[in-house]
């Protein structure tokens, strides 16, 4: 780390001199760390260390906005990692857990990581052999978080039958009913019970308690006040058993959200200002803003006056949104820092538009045709109110044609079937 200048010294060439050996130094300090290997770790199912990849022939990570990626290594089947991997059994056998966790950081502090879902031996044309390995990112958790009408209650007392609404800001709402899930979750895999007497406030702090120190995930939390001050878009998420990525992945997308997913090693800052001591290899869940559409960011601009901020606004029919420019806006603070690089949501250094004279490379866009325009759900009717029609019947009552196959009549000219009135019933045959 070189020494700080002493610009008042020097003259104003010296200066400028001073400055731009500076900015060059940071460019390739900035190169040096896009050209560095990723660190590419192996940990077994309890998160400790297997060892480093470092003979791959192939490494894919893929992160999906709000869904889960895929990541796939090849390595050579004589690696001793392979070997590892490759021998199940044993691993269990020796206390090392079934699954397999991967992690990938790449500078500045990306870091993906995910779970084994399976892998497979290859032999190619040329003689080598191969084994390949495919992973889930770890936002897959998130969709196995059933939500329970009551968290609090075994499973046997679900009283209400519904969870919510929760009003509030999109970030706290949905965060709510994750971490209430997630506690229960954790805190009965560690001995958590009902208190003895559940009406009694004072013994659910012994009963629930917070110490999230043994916990295998845990949710970044996010106060009322503070997504209130944010300007995040509100919802009102409820759910009847339902899995939270299903009760959350439409406000996500109207609110303009994202989830994030991190796994907490030793030596890592805090997940967040004034977290407890986690467990080594902690799943961190957290909501973000990276888009500001809702709050305060730039959506166009020209090269002569600069991007323009706005903020969207929902119009009077609470569907369309209309974007409003930003008269006096301020700058963040952040951006007086010296040595402060990144780029914050309401001021973005650079909005990139695909055109011809754009620096994009490669673009996708894909417009989704509209389907149905009217869906009517519903259970029981209320009381004095015709039900539905039966199970058996397929749904709505429908006029339907049956053949029959043509019968003779009685020796008395009745048709089969009929009463026979004063008299038993005549045999009766084809004719």
């Amino acid at each position: 780390m070189t020494a700080p200048l002493d610009l008042d010294s020097m003259s104003l060439a010296e200066q400028c001199e001073a400055i731009w050996d500076a900015t060059l130094a940071a460019d390739v300090a900035d190169d040096q760390d896009r050209r560095a290997e990723p660190l590419i770790r192996l940990w077994d199912g309890y998160w400790r260390l297997a060892g480093l990849v470092c003979s791959e022939y192939r490494a894919e990570f893929t992160w999906i906005d709000n869904d889960t990626g895929t990541a796939l290594i090849e390595l050579p089947l004589d690696d001793p990692l392979s070997k590892w991997v490759w021998q199940t059994r044993a691993r269990v056998q020796a206390g090392e857990g079934r699954n397999v966790h991967i992690t990938c950081d790449k500078a500045p502090g990306s870091r993906w990581s995910g779970r084994l879902i399976d892998h497979s031996i290859e032999r190619r044309a040329d003689g080598t052999q191969v084994l390949t390995l495919r992973f889930v990112d770890d936002f897959q958790h998130c969709k196995s978080y059933l939500i329970w009408s009551n968290p609090f209650f075994d499973a046997s007392v679900q009283i209400p039958r519904t969870f919510g609404p929760v009003p509030g800001p999109a970030r706290w709402a949905l965060k709510l009913p994750l971490f209430l899930n997630v506690m229960r979750e954790q805190s009965q895999a560690h001995g958590w019970q009902l208190p003895d007497d559940p009406l009694d406030p004072a013994s659910w702090l012994g009963a629930v308690g917070l110490d999230m120190s043994q916990w295998s995930v845990v949710v970044a939390p996010t106060s009322f006040a503070e997504d209130l001050a944010a300007g995040t878009l509100w919802a009102t998420p409820h759910s009847r058993f339902k899995y939270w990525y299903d009760m959350a992945r439409d406000i996500l997308e109207d609110a303009e959200l994202s989830v994030r997913c991190r796994r907490w090693l030793e030596g890592d800052p805090p997940p967040w200002p004034g977290a407890p001591k986690l467990r080594h290899g902690t799943l961190v869940i957290d909501i973000v803003n990276t888009s500001g559409y809702y709050s305060d960011t730039s959506n166009g601009g020209n090269p002569f006056d600069g991007l323009v901020r706005t903020v969207a606004r929902f119009s009077e029919d609470f569907i369309d949104s209309v974007e409003e420019a930003i008269i006096d806006p301020v700058t963040p603070a952040e951006y007086l820092e010296v040595g402060q690089r990144r780029t914050q949501v309401s001021t973005p250094f650079a909005v990139y538009f695909d055109s011809p004279t754009s620096g994009v490379e490669t673009s996708k866009f894909t417009e989704t045709a509209s389907t149905a325009v009217q869906i009517v759900t519903g259970g029981a009717s209320m009381p004095g109110v015709a039900g539905a029609p039966p199970h058996h019947t397929g749904g709505a009552p429908a006029t339907r044609t049956r053949r029959r196959k043509p019968l003779g009549r009685c020796p008395d000219g009745r048709r089969p079937g009929s009463r026979h009135r004063g008299r038993p019933p005549a045999r009766w045959g084809r004719r």
